[in-house]
């Protein structure tokens, strides 16, 4: 009988990427999930729709089944909120912020993943200064979402984390332009403006500001 080959097919969030061994007699494949795990599965499995994840969705599921059971112990809560919200972004591809998570490869470690993710994530949470006006960052906006790479940071901290964020340097110190002025007192709108111009870092740091202009910019 001719092996139907499913090399490069995809099966809900896995993709076949090669032939594997055999289990139990019957014909598997490597495969390899949108969450980037790499999983063998059975072709059976495959073809029939029972195996469509690495059982990160399915976790997932089971999770979501148990938040709306009232058996979660978490569902309502914010830190829940979050820890949805960084799934989503990270592993479905019907969120409008995929592209940017999910979509560059950034995924959640296997401490957060799975049944009892949740809750590790929200006892690493509770331990690491988890408050209600605090927001999930990743240190490394490259990285992954996992301990050594996250905290609990402000709106402000969050904004100077970004990639987008230009950097100015003066006497050693390597600061982005609102924490400039913060150190400074020069307003943020006169050190953008200033870098616009083709200053260089450190007149755009110490050169006064004129106040006769500022004021007649106001008028």
């Amino acid at each position: 009988m001719r092996l139907d080959d499913l090399t490069g097919r995809k099966f809900g969030r896995l993709t076949v990427l090669k032939r594997s061994e055999n289990i139990r007699d019957k014909t598997a494949w490597l495969c390899v999930c949108e969450c980037g795990n790499a999983k063998v599965i059975t072709a059976d499995n495959l073809k029939r729709g029972v195996t469509r994840s690495c059982g990160c969705y399915r976790d997932y599921i089971r999770i979501e089944n148990g938040r709306r059971n009232g058996t979660h112990h978490g569902f309502g809560t914010r830190i829940y909120r979050i820890y949805r919200g960084m799934w989503q972004r990270c592993y479905d591809k019907n969120v409008s912020q995929y592209s940017r998570y999910g979509g560059k490869g950034i995924k959640i470690c296997d401490e957060w993943l799975g049944e009892n993710g949740f809750v590790a994530f929200r006892n690493w949470s509770e331990k690491n200064g988890y408050q209600d006006n605090l927001s999930i960052d990743r240190i490394n906006n490259n990285g992954d979402y996992s301990p050594t790479n996250c905290r609990w940071a402000t709106d402000k901290e969050q904004m100077n984390n970004r990639n987008c964020n230009v950097f100015l340097c003066m006497n050693g110190e390597k600061h982005t332009m609102a924490e400039w002025s913060d150190i400074t007192g020069i307003s943020r709108a006169t050190i953008k403006s200033r870098h616009r111009a083709g200053w260089n870092d450190v007149d755009i740091l110490t050169k006064p500001v004129d106040k006769r202009k500022a004021t007649k910019s106001k008028l």
